[in-house]
């Protein structure tokens, strides 16, 4: 048996090469793992690709459909073991399980705790909030304190916005989440089946661009805010690993691929880089009620937004698709993905309830944190994950994610340069409804938004 395996990502081949290897001389396979991307009309059987890609492969039947044996109580996988709404329902599309979870996304904030520490600073926050300065809990407070060090050092407190359009639309979604929607447990989603509550993006009914919603204005008035009490710079390096080592920045929105990159010393990342959970929102705002909803302090709410990690897919093209899956399965099964997990240059996030155990917390170790720090890691991907919240929101995968991305994210960015929320928001919104015009018709419009937001 003979398989072509596609992984452009070369960090990542370089890191499951040698359990291929080891798959190989188990089963007798013979596995070619090239660095190309996989397109429609090559030749590979399985491949890996990021989470947001799967519309793109499986809505024109590209793919083939995950065999039900694997995701039995008995099989090596262990399906059971996969965090639902950020590894097991983002490897689903129209119903059918079409991928394997091979890592997860992750994101938290870094701040220099050496200044949040001083005690004159910490003094002249506590005159002004009349409350400790301390890693901000809330999106609100976050933007207070990075207002507080931008007045105090006669500088910008953040990184700039990203000129990266995938990463502005991200870190605006991530704002909007918590700012969209309460968070919702299982008891709460009890009943008839509310579709509307899992759009977020787009609405589930009309598949139109909700980003004039109130929660996306408040997340655009949020980053305005920003800018405007000279907390977000424009233009420089929009780096934030960089931004917190050069003092340009006192805290900053990580994701676990730059939090790999910090500097060590004495092969330790420094104690004046510390640690702190990605912040909710102290408001949000409540559909049902048709108003905006304030939580009680020292409450939050937190809503996670998912939109990165990989997949491992198999072709339909594929003369032996159990095969396939059976490598997949290698790699995304417990003990591998483990490994995965736990080389740090991979910015690998969580896919399984085991990754965020206590008794797992080497697993977080290889990012170069004394042992306190390192269970702050864990703990903040732990929050990151929210598994008790039911209605996350997800990021643009369907076959039109490229489009929306570059063109949404494209606007988005200018709330890093003064622009006005609502312009900025409009733009966003006639771009994607000229995106849109382009869908082969309204219901498979409608259709790609719900599978999108894990609906089937």
């Amino acid at each position: 048996m003979k398989l072509t395996f596609s992984c452009p990502d070369a960090a990542f081949a370089g890191a499951i090469e040698p359990m291929v290897r080891s798959w190989e001389a188990r089963t007798g396979a013979k596995v070619a793992l090239t660095r190309d991307a996989m397109t429609p009309t090559d030749y590979a059987d399985l491949a890996v690709i990021s989470a947001g890609q799967l519309g793109e492969w499986a809505e024109p039947g590209h793919l083939v459909a995950l065999p039900t044996k694997f995701r039995g109580g008995d099989h090596p996988l262990q399906w059971f073991g996969f965090l639902t709404d950020s590894a097991d329902r983002l490897a689903e599309w129209g119903a059918k399980t079409q991928a394997i979870p091979l890592t997860g996304d992750g994101y938290l904030v870094v701040y220099r705790a050496d200044r949040f520490g001083d005690q004159a600073t910490s003094l002249d926050f506590v005159n002004q909030f009349r409350r400790p300065l301390a890693p901000p809990a809330t999106w609100q407070e976050f933007a207070a304190v990075a207002e507080f060090f931008a007045k105090r050092d006669k500088k910008p407190s953040l990184p700039p916005l990203s000129t990266d359009p995938a990463r502005a639309l991200d870190f605006f979604s991530r704002v909007a989440s918590s700012m969209d929607r309460p968070a919702f447990s299982e008891k709460d989603l009890d009943g008839p089946k509310n579709t509307e509550r899992m759009a977020f993006q787009f609405a589930m009914q009309t598949g139109a661009p909700r980003l004039k919603a109130p929660g996306f204005e408040a997340a655009a008035e949020w980053f305005a805010g920003l800018h405007a009490t000279g907390g977000l710079p424009v233009g420089g390096s929009d780096d934030p690993v960089a931004a917190l080592t050069e003092n340009r920045a006192v805290l900053a929105l990580v994701s676990l691929d730059q939090l790999a990159r910090f500097p060590r010393e004495n092969g330790a990342v420094p104690a004046r880089f510390g640690l702190a959970s990605v912040p909710g929102s102290s408001r949000y705002f409540d559909s049902a009620k048709s108003t905006h909803i304030d939580v009680p302090a020292p409450g939050t709410n937190y809503v996670p937004h998912f939109s990165g990690g990989r997949l491992g897919v198999v072709r339909a093209r594929c003369t032996t698709p159990e095969v396939a899956f059976d490598l997949l399965a290698e790699l995304g099964g417990p003990a591998r993905s483990a490994e995965l997990i736990s080389t740090p240059g991979l910015g690998a996030g969580p896919t399984r309830s085991a990754h965020l155990t206590p008794d797992h917390i080497l697993l977080w170790l290889g990012y170069g944190f004394d042992a306190e720090r390192s269970k702050t890691l864990q703990d903040a991907l732990r929050h990151y994950v929210g598994q008790t919240v039911k209605n996350p929101t997800y990021g643009l995968r369907g076959p039109d994610r490229a489009a929306l991305t570059e063109a949404g994210g494209s606007a988005i960015r200018k709330l890093g340069t003064g622009a006005k929320p609502g312009d900025v928001l409009t733009e966003a919104i006639n771009a994607w409804n000229a995106i849109d015009a382009k869908a082969p018709d309204k219901a498979t419009l409608v259709q790609w938004r719900k599978r999108a937001a894990g609906l089937n």
